[in-house]
Parts: structure tokens; C-alpha cells; sequence
């Protein structure tokens, strides 16, 4: 596995989900609305600040990667 994956799998990886899952699960009333609407603003958050910061991260993970040489076949 190149060097980096895990943190680029991490970083990039779902977020939320259960969040937002515990959030839907909870017995109905204000707290209910209050909560879920707090779990979406936040998971949105971090969808947007992953999805703009992971090419970043990319380039900052393989740049000392070396380049693999072209099969020759």
C-alpha cells in the first residue's frame, strides 16, 4: 500500500452517517428537531471542509512518494 492511504482513506471516509442515524432515532419533540438540525449543519461542515482541503492533502502525502518506473513489457 503506498505511503499516505490510511490518511487519505481517514480523512476522506464517511461522516455522520451514525450521527445523523442517532439523531433520526430520537423520540420525537423539540429536542428532536433541535438535535438533528445541529448533526446535519455539522456533518455539512465537515463534508465541505474535507472536500475542500483533501486534494491538499493529496499532494502534501505523495509528494516525497517516488514514481514507479513503466513496465516494460
Amino acid at each position: 500500500m503506498p505511503r499516505g492511504t490510511i490518511r487519505i482513506l481517514t480523512w476522506g471516509g464517511l461522516r455522520g452517517g451514525v450521527s445523523v442515524a442517532l439523531a433520526l432515532a430520537l423520540p420525537l419533540g423539540p429536542e428532536r428537531d433541535l438535535l438533528l438540525s445541529i448533526t446535519y449543519i455539522v456533518v455539512l461542515s465537515s463534508i465541505l471542509l474535507q472536500g475542500l482541503s483533501i486534494g491538499k492533502l493529496v499532494k502534501r502525502v505523495t509528494r516525497d512518494e517516488p514514481q514507479a518506473a513503466p513496465d516494460a513489457h
